[in-house]
């Protein structure tokens, strides 16, 4: 009986200190991992890819670009055994191949450049200050301009960075040392001038314009090219020596209801034509309805010019 006990709390004893020393070898192992790599018992498989990506990003392009779609719930990565493997799959070095050759997965990831870490990598901007003050709409000389170098907090955004080749103007009063932004200047420009006068509701021809360069500040819709004015019309009386605007002009009706027109058919080889009569008004590109004097047939056709329509084949 004495020994029944003595055997009963020896097995007792050895299961309670079997136990204790289960407990403690986990914990020993667990500790032997955590210390091998203390974020993986915490991290997400997402977060260690992307924080040995930024450890790999040379230095360069880690201050202005970060990796995107990462956190995108379809992007799924896996638990590497190692640490990720990266390269660059572009010359660019905008897109990042990174791999766990254990587990055969890959996957490309795009940086995208961000203007706030751009201005914050570069500290300085480059501007130019006036050494002396220029009144409104004067010539901006060269020589009164000076290249500095000024920290990117204290930099209008729109401080000009560079010169332009054209000569500039102020396009108001500027005092000495302020510093130059693009809404302080404007440059010679060429832009289209009015040969002669224009009647409201003119046909416009390159007759009534030409192209002359001008050293004085011009609306923003100033017209600098004559190509692309057939059909328009004037939608105001325009003086001789003003510059052309897209606000003088306007769509030219070139068809007038009730008047005759020419009706063209045919082809680029051969052609004939006729004349009706328009039921509508039309500007250029508009099908329209005519009715043929000959024939008193109505046909629909497009506006093609003044008083001219094409046939529809």
């Amino acid at each position: 009986m004495h020994q029944t006990v003595h055997r009963r709390i020896g097995f007792k004893r050895i299961f309670a200190m079997s136990k204790r020393y289960t407990a403690i070898g986990l914990l020993f192992c667990s500790a032997s991992a955590y210390a091998q790599n203390p974020a993986a018992a915490e991290a997400s498989p997402k977060q260690i890819l992307l924080s040995q990506l930024l450890d790999w990003l040379p230095a360069g392009i880690a201050d202005t670009a970060m990796p995107q779609g990462i956190n995108d719930q379809r992007f799924k990565v896996p638990l590497c055994p190692h640490a990720f493997d990266f390269s660059f799959s572009d010359h660019s070095q905008r897109t990042i191949k990174a791999q766990c050759s254990s587990t055969n997965w890959q996957r490309l990831v795009r940086l995208k450049t961000s203007q706030s870490k751009k201005l914050s990598a570069a500290s300085f901007v480059y501007a130019y200050e006036l050494l002396s003050s220029v009144p409104a709409e004067q010539l901006i000389s060269r020589n009164d301009l000076k290249r500095i170098k000024k920290p990117h907090r204290h930099t209008a955004r729109n401080a000009l960075d560079k010169l332009p080749a054209e000569a500039l103007f102020a396009s108001r009063t500027l005092r000495k040392g302020q510093i130059l932004t693009t809404g302080d200047i404007y440059y010679a420009q060429t832009v289209a001038v009015a040969s002669k006068t224009i009647p409201a509701g003119y046909l416009i021809s390159e007759d009534h314009l030409k192209l002359q360069k001008v050293d004085y500040k011009v609306p923003n819709d100033a017209i600098s090219d004559l190509s692309g004015l057939q059909h328009l019309a004037a939608n105001r009386l325009i003086h001789p020596g003003s510059v052309l605007r897209k606000r003088d002009l306007k769509k030219a009706k070139l068809v007038r209801r009730g008047e005759e027109v020419i009706l063209s058919a045919g082809s680029d080889r051969y052609s004939i034509e006729t004349t009706a009569t328009a039921l509508q008004d039309g500007y250029f590109g508009d099908q329209i309805k005519l009715k043929n004097i000959n024939s008193n047939q109505v046909v629909r056709a497009v506006v093609s010019g003044s008083n001219r329509t094409r046939a529809l084949r």
